[in-house]
């Protein structure tokens, strides 16, 4: 009981720091997948995060985001988003939703849709994403197969994630 207390002391301490710094992070995606509301958490983890970049070249910064279920790694449930920025700007980006257990089959954009990004800020290892993304998954069985374009999930999606740097 004493640890929980003080854990609760620590993360209600720590969110106090952070408000009082500026740096209120949701570290959520939200929004709508197939009509339904739908939330994913982003994994922190010994080597870093499911939200992270890698600068590819000076002014060419690579972004995934993503986002389980629940607060652990599955892939089912999982929604990956990446975009490419260069020079500061990021007009499109690739979706893919994990329905099962496994990479196939899953649901993703055939093409890249655009992105709307409030918020790029990336600062030595670390950095934050906050935007929005609309779009329509279609529905992909086999790499051979392709996309099947009878059987399609919209999705709309809000995130305000911390993002690792990744090598």
């Amino acid at each position: 009981m004493i640890n929980q207390q003080r854990l609760m002391s620590c993360a209600l301490l720590m969110g106090g720091l952070m408000l009082a710094a500026g740096h209120v992070l949701a570290d959520e995606i939200s929004g709508t997948l197939g009509g339904e509301p739908k939330q994913w958490h982003v994994i922190t983890h010994a080597d870093g995060s499911t939200a992270n970049f890698s600068e590819l070249m000076p002014g060419m910064t690579d972004v995934t985001i993503q986002g389980h279920r629940e607060q652990e790694f599955a892939t089912q449930g999982t929604l990956s988003i990446s975009f490419m920025v260069m020079d500061g700007e990021a007009n499109s980006a690739v979706v893919t939703y994990f329905p099962e257990s496994s990479i196939l089959p899953h649901y993703g954009t055939e093409d890249e849709v655009p992105i709307e990004l409030e918020l790029l800020d990336i600062d030595g290892d670390t950095g934050r994403a906050k935007g929005h993304i609309t779009a329509s998954l279609t529905h992909v069985t086999s790499m051979s197969e392709g996309h099947d374009h009878s059987d399609t999930m919209d999705i709309d999606v809000s995130f305000d994630v911390a993002l690792a740097r990744e090598e």
